[in-house]
C-alpha cells in the first residue's frame, strides 16, 4: 500500500472535525440537554437557555470551520473542552439508558483535535497522535460494545426497526438480543485487537463498521437523523486516518 503523507491524514482528520461539529451544529439547534440544564436546573427562562444554547452551537460550527483552515493549539484543545462538556451535561441529565456512559462513549469525539494537535505542531509526532486517536477509538469501541452486550435499548429498536427498513426480515425481540450480544463483544474484540495487534484489517472493520452503526439512526429513522450521522465522523473516518498513520509509523527511514 503507498505511504501517503502527513498532510493527508491531517487533512482526513480535519475533514472528520468539521463533519462532527457540523453535526453537532444541527444536533443543538434542534434542542439538547443543554437546554433543559439550564433551564430545570439553573432556573433560567426557556428563551434565555435556548438563547445560550443556539450560541453554543454557534460555537462548535465556527471553530470546527476555523480549525479546518486554520488549527492551532488553543482552539483544537478548546475544541476537546467544549466536546467533553457536552457529554458531561448529557451524562448529568440522563434523559436515557446508559447515559452515565455518555464520556467513554464519546472519547473518540472528544480527543480527536488533540490528535490533529499532535500532527499541527513543528514535530508532526505520529507515534503520539496515533497511539492518541487509537486509545480514544477504542474506549468507544468497548464502551458501545459493552451497551451492546448489556442490551441498550436504543441499540435494539436499531436492530429491530432497521432491519425491517432495510432488508424487510422482522427480528424476534430474542433474536434482537442474541445479535446485539455478538455485536457487543465483537466491539470489544475489535478494540483490543486494535491496541495489540495494530493490524490494518482490524482497523478497516471498525471503519466500516462505525460507519454502518452510524447510519443506523438514519436507517431506523429516516434522512433527518443525518447529523447523527455527521457527529459520529471520528467513528469511521478515524479508523482510515490510522491507517495511514500507520504507513507512516512501519515506513522505512532514511539512512
Amino acid at each position: 500500500m503507498k505511504v501517503v503523507s502527513v498532510e493527508r491524514v491531517l487533512w482526513l482528520l480535519k475533514s472528520a472535525l468539521l463533519l462532527q461539529c457540523v453535526g453537532v451544529f444541527f444536533y443543538l439547534k434542534g434542542g439538547s440537554p443543554i437546554e433543559t440544564m439550564l433551564f430545570m436546573e439553573l432556573g433560567l427562562e426557556q428563551s434565555q437557555s435556548k438563547f445560550l444554547e443556539n450560541i453554543v452551537a454557534w460555537v462548535f460550527l465556527v471553530f470546527g470551520a476555523i480549525a479546518f483552515f486554520r488549527p492551532n493549539r488553543y482552539l483544537l484543545v478548546f475544541i476537546a473542552l467544549l466536546t467533553l462538556g457536552l457529554a458531561y451535561v448529557i451524562k448529568r441529565q440522563a434523559g436515557s439508558p446508559f447515559t452515565d456512559w455518555s464520556i467513554p462513549a464519546h472519547f473518540v469525539r472528544i480527543i480527536l483535535p488533540i490528535g490533529i494537535l499532535s500532527l499541527t505542531n513543528y514535530k508532526k509526532n505520529v507515534n503520539v497522535a496515533y497511539w492518541i486517536l487509537l486509545v480514544g477509538l477504542s474506549i468507544t469501541f468497548i464502551t458501545h460494545g459493552l451497551e451492546a452486550w448489556s442490551l441498550h435499548p436504543r441499540f435494539i429498536d436499531y436492530l429491530l426497526i432497521s432491519s425491517e427498513n432495510t432488508f424487510g426480515i422482522r427480528l424476534k425481540q430474542f433474536q434482537a438480543e442474541i445479535v446485539l450480544k455478538i455485536i457487543g463483544l465483537l466491539d470489544i474484540l475489535a478494540a483490543l485487537s486494535a491496541i495489540v495487534f495494530s493490524t490494518n484489517a482490524v482497523l478497516y472493520w471498525m471503519a466500516f463498521w462505525g460507519f454502518i452503526t452510524a447510519f443506523a439512526r438514519v436507517t431506523e429513522l429516516g434522512l433527518g437523523l443525518y447529523p447523527e450521522v455527521l457527529i459520529r465522523a471520528g467513528h469511521y473516518l478515524v479508523p482510515i486516518g490510522l491507517v495511514w498513520l500507520n504507513g507512516i509509523r512501519k515506513e522505512p527511514k532514511a539512512p
